[in-house]
């Protein structure tokens, strides 16, 4: 069977991507809207905050399987 890297995460791996979530979050937002001075939640933006959620719950997922599998 093959280490997968979603169900089985390492912490450099977690630690990874984590902060390119961070990293990919900030840089949907800033080329989507002006930050200061446009919502986020316009209807013109659904797709962008589409993908903010689904790597949110992406990276929520690797974070909680790698601490189930810590323990």
């Amino acid at each position: 069977m093959m280490n997968n890297p979603i169900l089985n995460p390492s912490k450099k791996i977690v630690i990874f991507l984590l902060i390119a979530w961070c990293i990919g979050v900030l840089l949907l937002v800033l080329a989507s809207t002006n930050l200061f001075t446009e919502s986020m939640f316009q209807r013109k933006y659904t797709i962008t905050n589409g993908l903010i959620f689904s790597a949110t719950i992406t990276a929520l997922v690797v974070t909680k399987n790698y601490l189930k599998s810590k323990k």
